[in-house]
């Protein structure tokens, strides 16, 4: 099924790339912050904390910026696909990658998340028909090897526990359906803010039920749930959401899959600067094609 998509002003690849960057680097940051705030509470707690607060900071932010006027008038069904989407990501891929994260660590589940471009590259040729070209999935190929390559050195020097990893690697599914999903809602016009404001506080609504029965809501309120909270809120939730749709909206939604290929490079940096989180050499060598990949990924002619 093809999407029709509206004329939009020309961005240069090295705009798209510098955005992209940045939207791995925030993302990669995430599973640091995570990992500390769940020293004071339960991952599903977490979660549906900061995507509430996520959702106030939102509202208030439009206020002060004098964005709460009139909103035009949506068709339901994009809104009902703009929800799933970001259900799809904040509560099912975040859900799980949380849970599994209790037992794996951060820069191995930066790492595992990184396998999601591959399948929503195919998905967007086969779904939304977005050419793609040899080079494109050349560079898919080289950084999925680059992401093979480092989970074997992690495995043969601390083997992570096996229902932790499948976990991480089911909510990786889900992300792969909700870029398509989030392609398909920013492609009818709907503005990045409006979809921000659908996804956010529903996703925290959505768990919300799910941290009361499965942690009691329990929460000890010290430095490292508040910095975990705030950060993950303010600066993950918000920014990522809206680099997320500025990428799939002018990169389509392969190219913007593609740049988690990245977060090896930065969730292990992340890991082993903040939380001393021992590194094997093989992650080191693994960085290459990964970058190489992504390279071919941005580069123009497909």
């Amino acid at each position: 099924m093809s999407v029709p998509t509206l004329p939009l002003p020309p961005v240069s690849l090295p705009r798209l790339a510098l955005v992209g960057t940045l939207f791995s680097l925030v993302w990669s940051s995430a599973f640091i912050a995570g990992k500390i705030g769940m020293t004071s509470t339960g991952p599903l707690t977490l979660l549906s904390l900061r995507f509430l607060l996520a959702g106030a900071l939102l509202v208030l932010l439009g206020r002060w910026l004098g964005a709460s006027g009139q909103a035009p008038r949506v068709d339901r069904s994009i809104l009902l696909i703009a929800l799933a989407a970001g259900l799809l990501t904040n509560a099912v891929y975040l859900g799980l990658a949380y849970s599994g994260m209790r037992t794996v660590p951060a820069g191995l589940t930066a790492i595992l998340a990184s396998t999601s471009p591959l399948l929503t590259a195919l998905l967007a040729t086969l779904w939304l028909r977005e050419p793609f070209g040899w080079r494109g999935a050349l560079g898919l190929l080289a950084g999925f090897a680059g992401i093979v390559w480092i989970m074997g050195g992690r495995a043969s020097s601390m083997p992570p526990d096996t229902t932790g990893v499948l976990l991480i690697l089911a909510g990786t599914v889900a992300l792969s359906a909700s870029t398509l999903l989030n392609r398909r809602a920013v492609a009818s016009g709907l503005d990045p803010w409006r979809i921000a404001l659908v996804q956010l506080p529903a996703s925290g609504l959505a768990l919300l039920p799910l941290a009361w029965w499965r942690e009691g809501l329990a929460i000890r309120l010290d430095a490292a749930f508040f910095g975990s909270l705030i950060y993950q809120a303010a600066v993950v939730s918000i920014g990522t959401t809206l680099m997320l749709l500025w990428l799939v909206r002018h990169g389509g939604a392969a190219r913007a899959g593609s740049f988690h290929l990245l977060n090896p490079v930065f969730g292990t940096l992340l890991a082993v600067g903040l939380l001393q989180e021992a590194v094997p050499a093989s992650d080191l060598v693994g960085v290459l094609p990964i970058v190489a990949g992504l390279a071919l990924v941005l580069r123009p002619g497909r």
